[in-house]
This record gives C-alpha cells, structure tokens and sequence, in this order.
C-alpha cells in the first residue's frame, strides 16, 4: 500500500493554523474588499480617454465611444440573465430541500452557496460596467456639446472618415520618424498611398515640423501636444481631400448617399427630415 501522505489529525492542524492566519488578516480582508469595489471595471476613466480612445477627431472619437457603451450594455445585459438563472436556480433548491436527506441535503445545500457566490460576483462586475457606461454616456455627450449637435449620423461619419484617416496616417507617421531619425517608416509610406496622399510631401511636411520642434526645445521651452495636434489638424485640412480625389480616380464613390442609415425621430420613430 502507498503510504498516507496525511492522516485527519494532520489535516485538522493545518487547518487550524490557516484559521489563525485568516483571523489575524480579517481587518485587511475586510478594507481589501471595500477598495476592490473600485476596480470591478476594465480601465479607469483616464485610461479609457487617452489610451483606449485615442481617435483625433471628434466624430471617429464618438464612433469609438458608442462601440463601448454599446459593448458595455450588452455585458450588462448578459450579466442579469445570468444572475435570473441563478436566481431561478435558487428557487428550485429551496423548493426541494427541506425534503432531502443527508449527503443530498448537503449536495443542494452546497449548490444554493454556489449560486448565490455567482450572483454577488456578477453584481460586482455590474457595478463597475454601470459606472463605465456613466462615464462613456458623459464623454459622448461632452463631444456632441462641442459639436453642437444632439447625435452624430452615419453621413457625419462618412463626411469626417477622410480627415480622420489622414489625421491617423499622418500621426503615426511622425512618431515612427521620431524613432527613425526623422524618416517615415514603410507601413505608413504605403498608408499614405493607399489614401492617395503623396509620401513624398508628406516627408517634407514632417523633417519641417521636427526641425520646428527641434528648435522650441534648443530655445529652453517644451513643445505641447497642442502644438503637434494643431499641425496634425492643418495637415489634414491641406491633404485630406486629396482621398476623395484618388477614390473617384478609380472609378469609385467617396460617398453613396441612398446605402446611409437616416436617424429615426425620437418622438415620432419616424425618419428625421433633418
């Protein structure tokens, strides 16, 4: 016989210097959830403005959030059809066993903890997806109150893709000279091309804001991310349209207006003839 690594004497001291040590730990345990409360969510509301939704217009950045909050909703919803059937599971236990006897007893006994541990993780995690979708709701509306507008439509969408492109193409382009010693990498040589936008300028474009750059920094002063945003911005004024240009010099449509989705009036559900 293989020997017994454990006898029940063995197993029951251990278990009483594990008793100890969550006896000693109970205070910390107890602040440890309360600040855990803050963390049922996947980023905080920093990280979800710089890193995650990091879009450089206000159109595209709404576009992003309202992928989120629709993302969220839908977790949300799964969330409580999870917690009814766990909830409909409780009932038929409860329905049954006080007519159980022994190991069944225990069995159902141990089934109706399960349900009901599932059920306060998962209101948790709602929690954290509620406070989410309040923050994503708040910065949308922030973007519309720029904007002046109550909601964006997809033909808003479809009016601002080209700058927003050229925004992103250009963007990545002046980070990959900065690690380049000023020059354009390949991939986004050939995202310029596929915009229609010409590398070539596009490099003079950029050797003339680093060596701007260059100089504020030998000045003593720093440059702001507004600075390079603003050259961002005018470099999509200058050369976005050139992406419709290219579009239509392959025979094809920037923008077919009959294929856009027309917003429904609130009140009526009926499109809007705005």
């Amino acid at each position: 016989m293989l020997p017994t690594l454990y006898n029940k004497s063995d197993i029951e001291k251990r278990n009483q210097r594990y008793d100890i040590m969550l006896e000693v730990s109970q205070t910390g345990l107890i602040n440890a959830e309360k600040t855990a409360e803050s963390f049922y969510k996947s980023s905080s509301q920093l990280k979800t403005v710089s890193l995650d939704i990091n879009d450089l217009t206000p159109i595209s950045t709404i576009k992003h959030i309202t992928a989120a909050i629709e993302q969220t909703k839908d977790a949300l919803k799964e969330s409580q059809i999870n917690i009814l059937k766990q909830e409909l599971k409780i009932k038929r236990i409860e329905s049954r066993i006080e007519v159980l006897e022994s190991f069944d007893k225990e069995e159902a006994e141990i089934e109706l903890l399960e349900a009901l541990n599932v059920i306060n993780h998962t209101r948790n995690y709602q929690g954290g997806a509620i406070k989410r979708l309040a923050h994503l709701i708040a910065e949308y509306e922030s973007i519309c109150e720029k904007l002046g507008v109550e909601y964006i439509t997809e033909e808003m969408h479809e009016n601002d893709e080209a700058r927003s492109q050229t925004m992103r193409c250009i963007s990545q382009a002046l980070a990959a000279a900065r690690a380049r010693g000023g020059l354009i990498d390949e991939g986004n040589f050939i995202f310029l091309q596929d915009l229609g936008i010409n590398g070539g300028i596009a490099q003079r474009e950029v050797t003339a804001f680093l060596k701007m750059e260059e100089e504020i920094i030998d000045s003593g002063q720093i440059p702001t991310f507004e600075l390079q945003y603003n050259w961002i911005s005018a470099f999509a004024d200058k050369y976005s349209p050139e992406v419709s240009r290219y579009i239509k010099a392959r025979g094809l449509i920037p923008r077919v207006d009959h294929a856009l989705a027309q917003p429904l009036s609130i009140t009526t559900g009926e499109k809007d003839a705005n």
